[in-house]
């Protein structure tokens, strides 16, 4: 069971990871889009990307503090202290990790600004 949780929220990660792409794509202004280098917290290895008006640089420390929160493994990561404005939302691994999640501005089916990560 908790393969075909892990599985879904790694297809429910790549779908969010392209629609940001898309949407950051057809953006009229430039939007800064980027693959960060990987890092890892709690033992956990992620890699990672921003869009929008979010850099790598800025958004490190809130990947950071969100990745060193737990909560019940293969549910929904309930977080505390997100960026002010933005929605996040994750899923904890087999130890309750946050091994994939996103935080972004507007909407998720147009979101404006953000970061996710999987690991």
């Amino acid at each position: 069971m908790g393969r075909s949780v892990s599985s879904r929220v790694a297809v429910a990660v790549i779908v969010v990871a392209a629609s940001l792409a898309s949407v950051a794509a057809a953006q009229a202004a430039p939007a800064a889009g980027a693959v960060c280098k990987s890092t890892t917290v709690s033992g956990l290895k992620v890699n990672w990307s921003v869009i929008g008006n979010v850099t790598c640089s800025k958004a490190k420390p809130w990947l950071t503090a969100l990745l060193a929160q737990h909560g019940k493994p293969d549910a929904k990561i309930v977080f505390k202290g997100t960026p002010k404005g933005f929605k996040c939302s994750a899923t904890g691994d087999a130890k309750g990790r946050p091994s994939a999640g996103a935080c972004y501005t507007g909407t998720l089916a147009h979101p404006n600004n953000g970061f996710q990560w999987f690991g």
